[in-house]
């Protein structure tokens, strides 16, 4: 990796950390890690891929990390479901407090996605309930 990829990388983690209400690094790169492997199951095969060629290496293999042998989109999932299973998948089981750190990965997120056209896809691909997630989160560095 790059000075400038590293860079961003710490940026990243340092936002989730300050906005996601985390302690350290090392919860912030599990919330990241959780939320990304969460996010990828609920995108469709082409809008994940379109992601992850925006992301660096570590966070695009979290988000292609979980193997699912058939996998079924579901247009329907709730944001209640969503938070609880990145939750899960982070350590944590408080749905509640689970909507800061994924708020704040979502942000994050959209830091690397600066093509308006993925962040679009990203949020017309979600279920209602996590697009609003999506949208209520603060790109990082604002």
């Amino acid at each position: 990796m790059t000075h400038s990829e590293i860079k961003e990388l710490d940026d990243y983690y340092q936002h989730i950390q300050r906005v996601g209400n985390v302690r350290t690094l090392d919860h912030a790169k599990r919330w990241s890690d959780g939320v990304l492997k969460t996010l990828g199951t609920s995108l469709h095969r082409k809008v994940k891929k379109d992601l992850a060629k925006n992301l660096p290496p570590e966070l695009a293999r979290s988000l292609n990390g979980v193997f699912w042998l058939l996998h079924f989109h579901d247009p329907t999932l709730s944001s209640r479901e969503f938070l609880r299973r990145a939750g899960r998948r982070s350590g944590n089981s408080n749905s509640e407090f689970a909507r800061y750190p994924t708020l704040a990965v979502f942000g994050g997120l959209k830091m690397f996605a600066a093509d308006s056209e993925i962040e679009k896809e990203i949020a017309e691909d979600l279920s209602p309930e996590i697009r609003q997630l999506w949208d209520q989160a603060q790109p990082a560095g604002e």
